[in-house]
């Protein structure tokens, strides 16, 4: 038996035990386990067959087709009208697609005039999934092509919440899914300027008393505040970082406490201790005083300074030294009086985005499918042809981007006539990021650069201390009436929270005093008829 009809075997079986255990109700009429496993046996070995009689060789097809795809975006700045990694796809696949490319914007009106192609890329809103999906019946369902798709199978193997959270309440599967372990998959991003700590004589801080006492010092040695903490989103950079320190929560908007209870940060006594935190730095003039108002070039200019030690905006953008050395890490998260545990908020392995969504009144549904199923490959799917799941993200190994043989680096080859990969990746070589990307999980460029030392700080002082099973926001699926909850109440309190966040910091309004109000205040406005319902949803996410 040769080599790859061993491996359609197993992956043939590997599709069967996502399959079966999916299927609850099933399991429950085998009273027996000798019978049940009998059962399972048997239909293993019927999946097996079907694997191996479906899953084509390349090209998919005796005479090349051609098939349109859509992608909901907006094209780089003198990009390509087609992409590398997406024309090698054709090669070897006898699949031409012809591409559009369709504003976000304008999207819902070309979903609503049913002049469809065969597939998109791209992100689609849930109620846009749900109208055409679950109420439309419009989308393929991924789940009944596993035997032609045994890379995305193993995937969802692998990454079992990624088929929780794709699965929607129908039971059916509309859209792909995108797994990133790259050196930069976190949004706690707490950069720090080691040179101008060092200027100063500061210690890199490690509880929240030492970070304060670290603020004083840097603005008596340079005159000037050195932190200016982003207030316009608090899920990202120093916030989460910041608002671990005061609890056992790690995501200062929503979470779920041990018993899976899910809870809304933002009126916690966790939170309340945060502001009381933040509000004493402002007080004190250790944080910029028009943090409120400033916008982000006047934040970027001023962290460019070399006055700032703890960055965020320009964090991207610091020069090397005359040596040629980037002085620019990360802190590690912070302790209080309150938590000694040092954790921070984790991230998701695998996101609902850049998906594809296949028309299901297509002529070649299952080439689409099995198209798709290479971007989740962990090997190449032809030899030579540099095509696995990676090649979505980063291009093809050895052309493009290599692993190096210390196992804990890798390089990219950025064209001429290009500042950056990124730069040459979104005029180039694809439209978005898909597929399984998961090769460089623990590796940094080995390229000294801004970028190195970045990922160097985030493998240090921020991998290590992620949580390990964050809350799932981003895969929590709705139905139509609990979207309408959501859609009929949150905009009015994220409005509020943010604008509240901001008045307690800035001491506005009294934290003693106005504590109470502020979560009368939110109750008011149906925060826990929407906590109501992401608990439904995360109750039904993790019964899938």
């Amino acid at each position: 038996m040769n080599k790859k009809l061993v491996s359609l075997l197993l992956a043939a079986s590997m599709v069967f035990s996502i399959c079966a255990c999916g299927n609850s109700e099933e399991n429950k009429t085998v009273s027996s386990e000798t019978k049940q496993n009998v059962a399972e046996s048997s239909e293993t070995q019927q999946v097996v067959s079907d694997a191996v009689e479906n899953v084509s060789l390349y090209p998919l097809v005796d005479n090349p087709i051609t098939v349109k795809g859509v992608v909901i975006g907006t094209p780089s700045p003198n990009g390509r009208v087609d992409k590398i990694v997406w024309n090698k796809v054709s090669e070897i696949t006898g699949v031409n697609i012809e591409w559009e490319v369709v504003s976000p914007e304008a999207i819902s009106t070309y979903l609503a005039s049913n002049n469809w192609p065969d597939f998109f890329h791209g992100n689609l809103s849930e109620t846009l999934i749900y109208d055409f999906g679950v109420l439309g019946d419009r989308f393929v369902n991924y789940l009944e092509y596993l035997d032609v798709m045994p890379n995305f199978a193993k995937a969802l193997e692998d990454y079992p919440m990624m088929k929780k959270g794709t699965t929607l309440s129908n039971g059916e599967m509309y859209a792909t899914f995108h797994i990133d372990k790259s050196a930069t998959a976190t949004a706690v991003r707490p950069y720090v300027r080691t040179d101008v700590l060092e200027a100063a004589g500061v210690k890199m801080p490690t509880t929240v008393d030492e970070f304060a006492q670290a603020l004083r010092d840097l603005k008596a040695y340079y005159g000037e505040v050195s932190f200016i903490p982003k207030l316009n989103n608090y899920n990202c950079t120093w916030a989460p970082m910041l608002y671990a320190a005061f609890g056992t929560g790690c995501n200062p908007i929503w979470d779920v406490d041990e018993s899976g209870v899910v809870y809304f940060a933002g009126m916690t006594e966790q939170m309340k201790h945060y502001y009381e935190y933040m509000n004493g730095l402002y007080e004190e003039g250790l944080i910029h005083q028009e943090l409120a108002t400033l916008d982000a070039t006047t934040i970027k200019a001023l962290e460019k300074s070399g006055k700032v030690a703890f960055l965020d905006y320009a964090a991207n953008d610091i020069p090397a030294d005359e040596n040629g050395v980037w002085h620019l890490t990360c802190v590690a998260p912070l302790t209080s009086e309150y938590d000694s545990t040092q954790e921070v908020m984790g991230a998701a392995a695998g996101r609902n985005m850049n998906s594809i969504f296949i028309n299901n009144k297509s002529d070649y549904v299952k080439e689409i499918c099995q198209m798709v199923d290479i971007a989740y490959a962990t090997e190449e799917v032809v030899e030579g042809s540099g095509l696995l799941g990676q090649s979505f993200l980063y291009g093809f190994e050895g052309e493009h981007w290599k692993r190096n043989d210390d196992g804990k680096t890798y390089s990219f080859f950025i064209p001429e006539g290009y500042d950056s990969f990124n730069q040459f990746q979104g005029a180039e070589l694809i439209w978005m990021n898909i597929g399984r990307a998961d090769a460089l999980e623990g590796y940094v460029t080995d390229t000294p650069s801004n970028n190195q030392a970045r990922q160097i700080g985030f493998a240090e002082s921020v991998f290590p201390y992620m949580e390990k099973e964050p809350f799932e926001q981003g895969l929590l699926v709705f139905t139509e009436e609990q979207q309408d909850v959501i859609d009929n109440h949150w905009t009015e309190i994220d409005t509020y929270v943010k604008q509240m966040q901001v008045e307690f910091i800035t001491g506005v309004t009294d934290i003693a005093t106005g504590w109470d109000v502020y979560c009368s205040t939110l109750e008011k406005m149906g925060i826990n008829d929407v906590v109501t319902v992401y608990q439904e949803a995360y109750d039904k996410l993790m019964a899938n």
